[in-house]
Formats: C-alpha cells, structure tokens, sequence
C-alpha cells in the first residue's frame, strides 16, 4: 500500500496547484490525497501515521531506531513531502538524529490546516478546495450548501 502511494506522489510531480503556496503546510495538503491507503477518499491520522511509519522503517537501515541525515535523505527519494519537512523540521531538539515517534507524533500540517474540527479525517472535497485560487463556496455533490 505504502508503494502505490509513494509512485502516485511521485507521478504527481513537483508543481504547485493554483493559490497553494509552497511553504510546509502547502506541501503536506499537496502530499495528503498519497495517504488515503484504503482509498476511501478520506484521509486520516491513523493512515497518515501509517504511511510516515512503514517508511520510517524502510529507512532505518542499520535498524537502531534512528534516523541519521542520510537515512533521512532516503525519505525525499520516495516522498518528495520530505525535502521540505526535512531533516531538521523532525529533528526539532537538534539532537541529530530522528525517531519514528519525532515523525508520528508532530501534528501533521494538513491537518492543522484543514482539519478546523478535529475529527483527524481530510476529505478528498477539503483537499481539492485547499488547492485552487478561489476555493468553491459550496460543495457540488449537496446543492445549496455554503
């Protein structure tokens, strides 16, 4: 599952959609549709942690738990999300090395962005909405929303 996702990021590319900039939070909302690992057209915390978890793993290849910058580095060749939320993004404490908990347990970007009620799920319509100039003011699937 984590493969499909990683190639359906990778063939996306590296261009920016309409009116989404290119700051942390930008990329992880671009990166989102790539964690929906049950492809229900909902993303959730759970598959976000996941998705971050089975490549903190494929990663760490002296298998110690820890991600030093060059492991980190094999992180961007699968997700591009991980050239800006970088090494140094995770390794907050500066303590030169990064664990899967630093990965799973920082609030993920998407979420704090478009997640306005805490429910820990992204829908395929909020991710859409977040990625165009001049996001739609009503849904087109429930006629007469605002």
């Amino acid at each position: 599952m984590v493969a499909s996702a990683s190639l359906a990021l990778l063939a996306a590319g590296c261009s920016s959609p309409t009116g989404l900039s290119d700051s942390v939070e930008g990329t992880f909302i671009r990166a989102a549709p790539t964690w929906d690992l049950n492809h229900d057209g909902i993303v959730t915390c759970d598959e976000w942690r996941a998705y971050v978890s089975q490549l903190f793993k494929e990663a760490d290849v002296n298998r110690d738990e820890k991600l030093s910058p060059d492991e980190f580095s094999r992180l961007a060749k699968v997700d591009r999300l991980f050239e800006t939320a970088d090494f140094k993004y995770y390794d907050a404490a500066r303590k030169g090395y990064v664990t899967e908990a630093d990965m799973v347990d920082r609030r993920n970007s998407a979420f704090v962005e478009l997640d306005k009620q805490n429910t820990c799920r992204l829908t395929t319509y909020q991710l859409r909405a977040a990625t165009v100039e001049q996001p739609k003011k009503e849904n087109p699937a429930i006629p007469g929303s605002r």
